[in-house]
């Protein structure tokens, strides 16, 4: 997934392959290879892309449901990977999961389990993956980009209805959405968020026919 990503975030800034290529510091044979899945980006290829793209790096990996506020990031190996096995320790200690069971969890060698939780190895974008799947956090959490685990139930109701919109459709619904946001909050803070929400209510089409399709 994450080489039809890079595609289709590339084409919708209308750059070409050697643009693209030149923006992040890599060879255009190699962003080829990307796009094409042939070899995988490392971690701090991936993000530039995601900083590049204004985007999260999970979006990059292909996971849909990543909606996570993106800060600007550099790596320094030794750093991260100090953050990288804190993050990891924290996780697995909140879930209550040992090493062994981690191991099995990923299909993780023992040994690589070890040097992941003792900061002495970066993960691979296919065992980025792997990690974050398994347990169920996002992938810019693990690279402490965001402290967001992962994104709520309505968060994920709400992309999915999103995504299925189509260019112009979200650039509508992102326009309401900010409109929307300020008049909610002003709502909220004047006691009147019920009499807001009814009236909103009311004010949608009484049919699919008569608003933006999703």
């Amino acid at each position: 997934m994450f080489g039809k990503r890079i595609v289709e975030l590339r084409k919708r800034q209308g750059l070409t392959q050697a643009e693209l290529a030149r923006s992040i510091g890599i060879s255009r044979s190699a962003l080829s290879l990307y796009e094409i899945k042939k070899r995988e980006p490392d971690i701090e290829t991936l993000n530039k892309l995601a900083s590049l793209f204004m985007v999260p790096v999970g979006y990059i990996l292909g996971n849909e449901s990543e909606v996570i506020d993106y800060a600007n990031y550099t790596m320094n190996a030794p750093e991260f990977g100090y953050e990288f096995k804190c993050r990891l320790q924290d996780i697995l200690r909140e879930k209550n999961i040992s090493s062994k069971q981690f191991s099995e969890m990923t299909g993780f060698h023992p040994e690589d389990v070890d040097l992941y939780l003792f900061g002495n190895k970066i993960p691979s974008l296919e065992d980025l993956i792997k990690i974050a799947g398994s347990l169920d956090v996002s992938a810019d959490y693990l690279l402490n980009i965001s402290n967001r685990k992962s994104i709520s139930e309505d968060e994920k109701k709400l992309l999915q209805l999103f995504n299925r919109c189509d260019d112009e459709c979200k650039k509508y619904l992102l326009a309401k959405a900010g409109v929307l946001c300020v008049e909610g909050i002003s709502a909220v803070a004047a006691g009147e968020y019920g009499r807001y929400a009814d009236e909103e209510k009311k004010s949608r089409p009484s049919s699919g026919t008569g608003g933006i399709g999703a």
